[in-house]
């Protein structure tokens, strides 16, 4: 199969996911427009009672906003992962692809840069925008360097795109949009940093997607507590790496097995 048809393919996988209009402006918002607004009440809050509310702007406030990005990312990610992975079979036309003759394993294989495709740009997008209000509204506190900016946008492409790979690689698995947001919203919200407390677990928890993730952040976060902390650089990559590979690998088996 040649570069041009690969191309092809991915562009159509991206126009259709960029087809769900419902899908499009939810991602939208909650990249994009979330956090514009809460820096607009933090402003509000310092204008209006300066004594108690500090600064909207600045490199610590940049490192929250940041963080509650990485949340509805990953949730706009899990959306669109889930919907690219399930999508074919939920409409009813992968067997009609399948007809075609194209490898099931390259109709797998488009998914992935199809979604990167509409999700980076909205991720990025919200990155900057927080960016600019930390830089605009940072009053008397220091401004985020770009050193600083730059190590957080690496974490934040990682923490969101991770959820996007796994909604892919497991609603192809399953087949199923719905379950495979509800399970993966619940992990990624509840049940990963709930086991990053237990104690009990021990470096066990270094295997969980959540923490993984937050080792990468610039500065320490309450998230992932001194399991993140103290995790090292090298564990983290290998467990991030473990996860998309095993939830991709699972989503490419499934693609080429079913019954078209």
């Amino acid at each position: 199969m040649t570069a041009h048809i690969l191309s092809r393919m991915v562009s159509a996988e991206f126009l259709k996911l960029r087809r769900r209009r419902s899908l499009l402006w939810w991602s939208l918002i909650l990249c994009c427009l979330t956090v514009p607004v809460v820096y607009a009440v933090l402003a509000v809050l310092h204008v209006t009672d300066a004594a108690h509310y500090g600064p909207a702007g600045g490199a610590e406030n940049l490192g929250h906003s940041l963080e509650a990005l990485s949340l509805l990312g990953g949730i706009a990610g899990v959306m669109i992962g889930a919907t690219a992975g399930a999508g074919d079979l939920g409409a009813g036309v992968f067997r009609d692809l399948v007809a075609t003759g194209r490898s099931r394993l390259a109709l797998f294989g488009v998914r992935l840069p199809g979604a990167l495709a509409l999700f980076v740009p909205l991720i990025i997008a919200g990155l900057a925008i927080a960016t600019v209000c930390s830089i605009l509204l940072a009053g008397s506190l220091a401004n985020p360097s770009a050193t600083l900016v730059l190590h957080y946008a690496a974490w934040l492409l990682v923490a969101t795109t991770l959820p996007l790979i796994l909604a892919l690689g497991i609603s192809s698995l399953l087949g199923s949009r719905t379950i495979t947001v509800g399970v993966l919203l619940g992990w990624q919200l509840a049940a990963g940093p709930i086991l990053g407390q237990l104690g009990f677990l021990g470096r066990l928890r270094d295997g969980i997607s959540v923490l993984a993730t937050d080792r990468l952040l610039p500065v320490p976060s309450g998230r992932g507590g001194d399991v993140a902390a103290s995790m090292p650089l090298a564990v983290a990559l290998v467990v991030i790496a473990a996860w998309a590979a095993v939830a991709l690998g699972a989503g490419a088996w499934r693609t080429r097995t079913m019954d078209a």
